[in-house]
């Protein structure tokens, strides 16, 4: 009998493995298998550079986009240091795990022979999810694109990291209204989305924005505007009169003046009372109060059946959106018309991408979980419809939604087809006018793991990229140089300092007091440890926070190994 995989193990290692096992009765086990991009991390930290020569600047005043290319295991890792709790909303299209070698695991394709198919790609998903909730804002909402391959091991999955009472809901989309012909037994035509809250009770889903062919129902006008009938009975819940007695009165009607009143003033005034078609009790919409304000302008009476019935006018104004459900079948969410066909237009070409997320699909649940100002993340970001989607809302609305992009460049496809796609976008291609945006492009490179003070020096030199986005600070005011080593980046609000060498200290306080620019300032500080000395800072005369290097960085990469280490 060959030795056992826990034959090495302490007494406390089995008895933590024995406990968390019985917290685990209920729920999600699965044979975790290691993977390479997170064993890389144990000797190299993932750092970004940025490749200029993709920069996209349409208007200084505005933020930047960002295109980060790299394995997502090390974007995750960099944007926790970059964008912890400042994400509104994450979107993900991760591979679907047919079998059919679509995606890879420790650089091999995995198929339906691989025996740890569904081990290897939940291993793959939780590492990838633990990252990224924690660069969810209390508000934060992450969506999830999958199919039935791995919808029932993604749900126990999430609900294991975003905790299920965090579950908003499962949509499905009618993303392929002919269904799929090679099924064996059933035409596919959906996927589904797994929508999750941070905090449930910050979370906001917003109306759908009515579309013209939701606005042809309203077609009456009185006058004061357009509108809808609804019946003055209430309907779904809390409709019964045992449950809102207040609300069940009676209303008297004079149909020779088509009067309506709370008081019977002779024979020619009839009684209408809540009552539905099977004549059970039901209440109105209104109490009393209201009924006597609004009669006259908003309550109309006409003929059912031989029945005079009141009426509700229902004004377009009145109607913002309309509630999101959860089955989303609509001719935009095809993503052939509007995923395959929409790349094709764009590019010119047949086969820039395979299955294309639907534009309309991830614009329509970007647009309910998103506000004006949010930051939105896709880290399985593909063809970037993310992005394009992004930018389409922000036409729509005049919002200043900032979108942040990782992907892999496996068969070149963050070169060649998501940023591509994001300039067309923004410079505009076939028939459609231009989007301005903001774009920087970064390339994911390793520093060696801190064992030396040389090694702390190293990190720090290759860190400028991570601190301007972390502060969102681009614009350079002060170039490093041989004589002076440090640089200051602004942006309309704020400025950051950069001290590579403790030794250039004096001189940024005194480029700083000679500026005297009055913006919030942070100043990160070369440090052999968690400290520096506030002596060093005592004459600078203006409000700044300071920030000890590499500790700043270390601190958030050493958290992150610490919870997969446990």
């Amino acid at each position: 009998m060959g030795k056992s995989k826990y034959s090495h193990f302490s007494r406390e290692q089995l008895e933590a493995k024995l406990e968390k096992l019985e917290r685990e009765r209920y729920g999600l086990v699965w044979e975790d298998k290691e993977e390479n991009v997170a064993k890389q991390c144990e000797t190299e930290l993932p750092v970004l550079i940025e490749d200029v020569t993709r920069e996209i600047v349409c208007d200084p005043e505005k933020p930047y986009n960002f295109i980060i290319e790299g394995d997502n295991y090390h974007s995750l890792y960099t944007l926790n240091f970059t964008h912890k709790k400042k994400i509104d909303v994450i979107y993900i299209d991760p591979p679907y795990n047919t079998g059919n070698k679509s995606w890879k695991y420790n650089n091999n394709y995995v198929d339906k022979e691989d025996n740890y198919r569904h081990s290897k790609w939940l291993s793959f998903m939780s590492k990838r999810l633990r990252l990224a909730r924690q660069l969810l804002s209390n508000r934060g909402i992450l969506i999830c694109a999958i199919d039935d391959n791995e919808f029932a091991g993604l749900k126990l999955l999430c609900d294991m990291i975003f905790k299920e009472q965090n579950r908003l809901g499962t949509l499905v989309v009618v993303h392929n209204p002919r269904g799929r012909n090679d099924d064996k037994f059933f035409a596919s035509q959906h996927e589904y989305l797994l929508v999750y809250a941070k905090n449930i009770d910050n979370a906001n889903i917003a109306d759908f924005n009515l579309e013209e062919k939701d606005k042809t129902q309203y077609n009456k006008n009185d006058g004061i505007s357009f509108y809808a009938e609804t019946s003055f009975i209430r309907t779904g819940n809390n409709s019964k009169r045992s449950e809102r007695p207040n609300l069940y009165y009676p209303i008297f009607f004079n149909e020779e003046t088509n009067k309506l009143s709370l008081t019977k003033h002779n024979s020619q005034w009839e009684e209408l009372l809540p009552l539905d078609s099977k004549g059970e009790e039901k209440c109105w919409r209104w109490g009393k109060e209201t009924f006597l304000q609004l009669k006259d302008t908003e309550l109309f009476v006409k003929k059912v059946n031989g029945k005079n019935r009141i009426y509700k006018k229902r004004r377009l104004k009145e109607e913002t959106g309309k509630r999101p459900k959860t089955v989303w079948y609509d001719a935009k969410y095809d993503a052939s018309s509007n995923g395959i066909m929409l790349l094709k237009k764009i590019f010119g070409t047949d086969n820039s991408f395979n299955y294309p997320k639907s534009l309309f699909a991830v614009k329509d649940i970007i647009q309910i979980t998103s506000k004006p100002n949010s930051l939105i993340l896709d880290f399985f970001a593909g063809s970037g419809t993310t992005g394009h989607a992004v930018m389409e809302l922000n036409k729509e609305d005049g919002g200043n939604r900032q979108f942040i992009l990782c992907t892999n460049n496996e068969n070149n496809i963050c070169e060649e087809v998501t940023f591509p796609r994001i300039k067309k976008v923004i410079e505009g291609y076939a028939d459609k006018g231009g989007m301005p945006a903001n774009v920087k492009y970064f390339r994911q490179s390793f520093v060696p793991n801190v064992a030396s003070d040389k090694d702390k020096r190293e990190l720090v030199n290759r860190s400028t990229e991570l601190l301007c986005m972390a502060e969102n600070t681009f614009e350079m005011c002060v170039k490093r140089n041989s004589k002076s080593d440090f640089a200051i980046f602004k942006n309309a609000t704020k400025q950051t300092a950069i001290i590579y060498d403790e030794e250039s200290i004096k001189k940024c306080v005194k480029k700083l007091n000679e500026k005297q620019e009055e913006l919030d300032t942070v100043i990160y500080v070369f440090s052999y440890d968690h400290t520096y000395e506030a002596d060093d800072f005592e004459n600078l005369n203006i409000s700044f926070t300071v920030k000890p290097i590499p500790e700043a960085i270390l601190n958030v990469y050493r958290k992150i190994s610490k919870m997969y280490k446990k």
